[in-house]
């Protein structure tokens, strides 16, 4: 454990290089829009305590216009730019906002901070433009190796990559189609390589043998929509429909939640007398919007929720209850609403509600460590020591490092061992906190106890 425990801080510290050299040699900034604060002080805490930047590298916006405010002043110093953009902020959506700065500034890197959700919302927010997903809660390492690996994914593989797509972008067409040569022979039909390939051939008017190699691309790449858009471009500009509603379908099937997709297949059955069709197309893309409305309501009670946590969890229960009272099946992505849920009770003092609430979700998030650890609370409220103990314990289990991170959860589990006169053990756990933290209230006192 000692040895895993090594390799896992020497690889910390070989992101948080990656991560200095996007800022100080790279020009890179940090482009924020979220209004959690718990992100915020994750943030500033990666850059300033951890990697120790100077300056003013980490640039905040609290509306839409700042961001792109930003990003423009950015661009004009001749800098990158790395965005945080949190999926809802101040109650909208930033689907659109993800896609406008992809588009007016395609060399940026976009990472999406949103709660757990379904892979096909995930699909859909790639394709419009995010490049990597932070998924919360999440602890400071975690987002150290995120930051790092959306700046440089690792290996030779992915430096030549790299290196091939800055060709195209340079005009070197002919230098990067010789790079994509070189990723091919250590990796035959890399479709990332195939991609440059046809990129590079593209620009060179080739455009039959571009086709040829996102078609390549596609084939070994079953998740990849980027070789499937190009081809569908080829198709539509040269008026080949079949060929086009062709390709639409395969990017439908992987990604279909895009209504504007929809929209457009609609339209071309509508254009080829296929009115049903059509109409099966057009239904979807209302039944999707729908969806997303009654998805945005959800969010605004989430965020009433969560305001009214700390202060009132009377009102927070209730609306908590209007989202989860509305749900039919559970999935991974209603963990979040039922531990803030169960939270809320707590703070209420009905700790065994609490517990029925946070046991709905195991049977869809049985490996979700948050879920175990606040059962485990809960328990500790009740005074029910041994059943918090084996609680904290399966949480343990399956992410002890990142629950260790948090001097309070350390803290609180260390007061379970505590109680079950595991005192070695909850030594141990002091420690860490002391390690962490070493201010946090009553943290000598208690190893005073336990030595």
């Amino acid at each position: 454990m000692y040895e895993s425990r090594v390799n896992s801080l020497q690889l910390i510290k070989k992101y948080e290089l990656v991560i200095k050299k996007f800022a100080e040699e790279d020009k890179g900034f940090f482009l924020i829009y979220t209004d959690d604060p718990i992100v915020v002080k994750i943030l500033r805490n990666m850059l300033s305590t951890h990697l120790q930047l100077k300056g003013d590298y980490l640039r905040f916006a609290m509306r839409d216009e700042e961001l792109l405010k930003e990003a423009k002043r950015v661009q004009q110093a001749g800098g990158k730019g790395l965005f945080f953009i949190e999926r809802v902020v101040n109650n909208q959506q930033n689907i659109q906002l993800i896609k406008f700065i992809k588009t007016t500034y395609p060399d940026s890197m976009i990472m999406l901070m949103t709660g757990e959700t379904e892979r096909d919302v995930l699909v859909y927010l790639h394709e419009k433009g995010a490049d990597n997903f932070v998924v919360k809660p999440v602890s400071v390492n975690t987002m150290i190796e995120k930051v790092a690996l959306t700046i440089r994914p690792q290996g030779q593989l992915a430096k030549l990559v790299g290196q091939g797509k800055d060709l195209v972008q340079e005009g070197e067409y002919e230098k990067a189609i010789e790079i994509a040569g070189k990723v091919l022979k250590l990796k035959p039909n890399s479709p990332a390589a195939l991609m440059i390939q046809g990129d590079a051939l593209n620009r060179m008017g080739r455009e039959h043998e571009a086709l040829q190699a996102y078609m390549q691309a596609a084939d070994h790449a079953q998740m990849y929509l980027e070789p499937l858009k190009k081809i569908v471009a080829f198709f539509k500009e040269k008026k080949n429909i079949d060929s086009q509603l062709k390709y639409l379908e395969k990017l439908e099937r992987l990604s279909p939640l895009n209504v504007e997709r929809k929209i457009e297949m609609g339209e071309i059955h509508l254009h080829q007398g296929q009115s049903e069709q059509a109409e099966k197309y057009f239904q979807e893309a209302i039944d999707v919007s729908m969806k997303q409305a009654r998805n945005m309501v959800d969010t605004i009670k989430l965020s009433v929720a969560e305001a009214c946590l700390q202060f009132e969890p009377k009102l927070a229960e209730r609306y908590f209850r209007e989202i989860v009272d509305a749900k039919t099946v559970l999935t991974s992505s209603d963990v979040h609403v039922f531990n803030r849920l169960g939270i809320a009770l707590r703070k209420q003092g009905k700790w065994e509600q609490a517990i029925k609430e946070f046991k709905k979700v195991l049977n869809v998030a049985k490996d979700t460590d948050i879920i175990h650890y606040n059962i485990g609370m809960a328990y500790m409220e009740g005074k029910r020591f041994r059943d918090a103990y084996d609680a904290f314990q399966r949480a343990l289990d399956i992410n002890r490092d990142e629950l260790l991170s948090t001097d309070v959860v350390a803290y609180n589990i260390a007061l379970a061992m505590q109680h079950m006169k595991k005192n070695d053990e909850a030594r141990k756990l002091f420690l860490r906190v002391k390690e962490l933290n070493p201010d946090f209230p009553g943290i000598d006192k208690q190893l005073n106890v336990v030595s």
